[in-house]
């Protein structure tokens, strides 16, 4: 027979509720706390435009040929990362090759108590062939093994000269990293690196990417910009969440960051990488603040497309008429998000055409 109102009443006259399961309970709070690290689609590409279109940009800092656009905005990110690079030196991170060696994947893991990030086109050396990564990681506390892609950037050579891979806190230069979003395939970054091998005078074994760092004269080039701009765009506040940056009148890339300080850490070693950029090609012109904030709206106006994703994060690729680029999610927030400007006519270089009314920009000078 069932309970009355006045049989469910304990004995403080309150009404007592039916407990639910143990183990229904325990898959509703897993449900929830799911829903909360990891968004709806709709929701994590709502997270994305929004991200996009809070991003202010600032004047620009500019040395020689290359101009850097501070980029603004609310940063939201309250989780604590290591980078790539830093965890494999102190060992917390093992890098390894997938079962003897697979040119496209290499084994990872994270043993520390804390999240990685790796940002896609830093570099790996070591093992059979240097790699960069294929895109932006989240590797979690304790991760155990993931399979990580990567894309082969040492043309040749496929013996071991270690066991595992290290890091010398490199990235690959704006333009392969661009290759690599738009094509998505080794062949075209192949092509990109030993288009910047060619361009740079630069004879190395394997046209290892690495081997551009190395370089007598484009150690010198480094120097200048980084005694030029280093210092400078971090000082700008704590608001500064990432940069465009144009070499000439061509936007080479942007990189935003969920927080300031993932931007202070990895400021120095994506503006080695864009010297490279800098120095490879010298197009002549200047971009503006009205071009660059025209690039960002037209992106965050486009699609964003759930993407594979390893490790803790959750990937979309953004694709606009002008723009191609990744966002990697942690729960609700952007950790990192690059753009890339679409090749002028499927070629190399990358060049922002954002259509105006009016004036047609000038042809550049190559």
């Amino acid at each position: 027979m069932a309970k009355s109102n006045a049989d469910r009443r304990d004995r403080g006259g309150a009404t007592r509720r039916p407990k639910l399961p143990y183990v229904l309970s325990r898959a509703l709070a897993c449900a929830l706390l799911s829903s909360l690290v990891f968004p709806g689609a709709a929701q994590a590409k709502g997270e994305v435009r929004a991200f996009l279109s809070g991003l202010k940009v600032s004047e620009p800092v500019k040395h020689a040929n290359l101009t850097v656009f501070p980029l603004r905005g609310s940063p939201g990110l309250s989780l604590t990362l290591q980078t790539l690079d830093r965890a494999i030196a102190d060992g917390s991170v093992k890098v390894e090759e997938k079962d003897g060696g697979e040119v496209n994947v290499v084994r990872v893991k994270n043993t520390a108590k804390r999240y990685v990030f790796g940002l896609a086109g830093e570099i790996i050396t070591g093992a059979k062939q240097n790699r960069m990564l294929e895109r932006d990681v989240l590797l979690p506390p304790g991760s155990g093994w993931l399979e990580v892609p990567v894309y082969c950037v040492e043309h040749g050579r496929w013996q071991g000269v270690s066991h595992e891979f290290s890091s010398k806190g490199q990235i690959a230069a704006g333009r392969v990293r661009g290759k690599a979003a738009a094509t998505q395939s080794q062949s075209g970054v192949w092509d990109e690196v030993r288009q910047n091998h060619a361009e740079l005078g630069i004879t190395a074994a394997g046209e290892r990417f690495d081997a551009v760092f190395e370089d007598d004269g484009m150690q010198k080039e480094v120097a200048g910009y980084r005694k030029a701009l280093e210092e400078r765009i971090p000082r700008l506040g704590s608001d500064v969440v990432g940069v465009a940056v144009a070499v000439g009148d061509r936007l080479v890339c942007m990189d935003a960051f969920g927080s300031n300080a993932l931007f202070r850490r990895l400021w120095p070693r994506l503006l080695e990488s864009y010297v490279v950029d800098a120095v490879s090609r010298r197009p002549k012109g200047m971009m503006t603040r009205a071009d660059v904030a025209g690039f960002l709206k037209e992106a965050a106006g486009g699609a964003a497309v759930e993407q594979p994703s390893v490790g803790a994060g959750r990937l979309l690729r953004v694709e606009a008429d002008e723009a191609t680029g990744q966002a990697l999610l942690y729960g609700t927030r952007v950790v990192h998000l690059d753009l890339f400007p679409e090749s002028s006519g499927g070629g190399s270089p990358l060049r922002l055409d954002i259509r105006r009314s009016g004036s047609q920009r000038q042809t550049d000078d190559e």
